[in-house]
């Protein structure tokens, strides 16, 4: 089939990408990323004065070129703010539509044994 063709080249963990680009966001959860799963946030760039807020964690991160953050999208609000200048940054996550799709079995919460 096509979609197991397509699958055996796919060479990450994640199943979604999104590429953000000079943009800032509002604190907010994101809905389409898997509760149970660790996103990675990933920046490059020419600039400056990047904050990333968790408020429900009474965090906030410098959110400087070459950073990478770790978190749950689905469970922690986050937002991105004063960003000056350019940046892209990549976010992999796990969404639960594409699992079905690709008939695999969802991935559950990490289990300490």
């Amino acid at each position: 089939c096509k979609r197991c063709q397509t699958l055996q080249y796919w060479a990450s963990m994640f199943n979604t990408l999104s590429v953000i680009s000079n943009w800032q966001t509002p604190n907010h959860r994101d809905h389409l990323s898997i509760p149970e799963c660790f996103d990675i946030l990933t920046t490059m760039g020419n600039y400056s004065n990047a904050c990333m807020s968790m408020p429900s964690l009474q965090l906030e991160f410098r959110y400087d070129p070459s950073c990478m953050i770790v978190f749950s999208r689905r469970i922690v609000r986050h937002g991105i703010h004063a960003v000056e200048g350019d940046w892209i940054a990549w976010a992999w996550y796990m969404r639960d539509s594409v699992h079905i799709y690709a008939g695999v079995p969802l991935c559950g919460w990490a289990r300490v044994y």
